[in-house]
């Protein structure tokens, strides 16, 4: 018995690019696994800070000016099993089982230049928010978690794969993986597109030093999130965006040093 494709048919009008050139996807309504994943990523993200804390042995005080690299690590290492399992969980239970059918989890060479040229366009949208913001109140920055770590070279290293290898991989999953195909099947490719950068820019909320600075720094992730989004979109792989995110993520780190 041959099963069906789970995924939606494709968008656009007649002519335009058909399913074997994106990813067949999942249904509109296993977008909601992704507020219990969520809430799980957030709890394991919590218990990994504390477990990290303890192990580090270092004083509660000095912790809070210099958090443990170990710390961070096992923070992000929560979030992460969350959002690996969420899209293996909905692939399984929704779609074929397999991520590269689902969600697009491949790679060409020439995803190399797709990825160049996404950074980019990366690059322009998100620092045209900053520069919009510049010398205000809202100006802000979401590079502390490498600011924090500097003196401690160890640390600043293991932070910076975190941030240039580890988040690029299972945020691109997530994201432009199972959200944005999950979503283009009740909201089209665009609205899919424009709506996971929204919650991607959300979960960024709170990663500024002030307030008032997570404004510009929402915004930034936002307009990359968009670009990353049409990477996916329009390519039908994961990897341009998650080149183009290392790379993005890279240069923060260069700009620390």
């Amino acid at each position: 018995m041959v099963r069906p494709s789970p995924g939606p048919p494709p968008d656009g009008p007649p002519g335009a690019p058909g399913p074997r050139q994106r990813p067949a996807g999942v249904p509109a309504r296993s977008a909601w696994w992704a507020v219990p994943g969520a809430l799980v990523g957030l709890v394991l993200g919590t218990l990994g800070a504390v477990v990290g804390q303890a192990l580090s042995g270092e004083p509660q005080a000095a912790l809070a000016q210099h958090p443990a690299a170990l710390s961070d690590l096992l923070s992000e290492a929560g979030l992460w099993v969350a959002m690996a399992g969420t899209a293996v969980f909905v692939s399984r239970r929704y779609g074929s089982a397999n991520m590269r059918q689902d969600y697009g989890l491949s790679g060409r060479p020439v995803d190399l230049l797709w990825g160049l040229v996404t950074l980019g366009a990366g690059l322009a949208a998100s620092y045209a928010v900053l520069a919009a913001f510049a010398h205000t109140s809202f100006q802000g920055t979401n590079t502390q978690i490498l600011t924090q770590q500097k003196g401690d070279q160890t640390g600043f290293v293991v932070v910076s794969l975190v941030v240039s290898l580890g988040a690029p991989l299972f945020e691109e999953v997530f994201f432009r993986g199972y959200l944005l195909c999950a979503l283009r099947a009740r909201f089209g490719g665009h609205g899919a597109v424009w709506l996971q950068a929204a919650l991607f820019s959300l979960a960024h909320l709170g990663e500024s030093s002030t307030t008032l600075g997570n404004v510009s720094v929402v915004l930034a992730v936002f307009g990359f999130g968009v670009v990353l989004g049409y990477a996916a979109y329009m390519t039908g792989r994961l990897a341009p965006g998650m080149i183009a995110h290392s790379l993005f993520n890279l240069i923060a780190v260069a700009s620390v040093l």
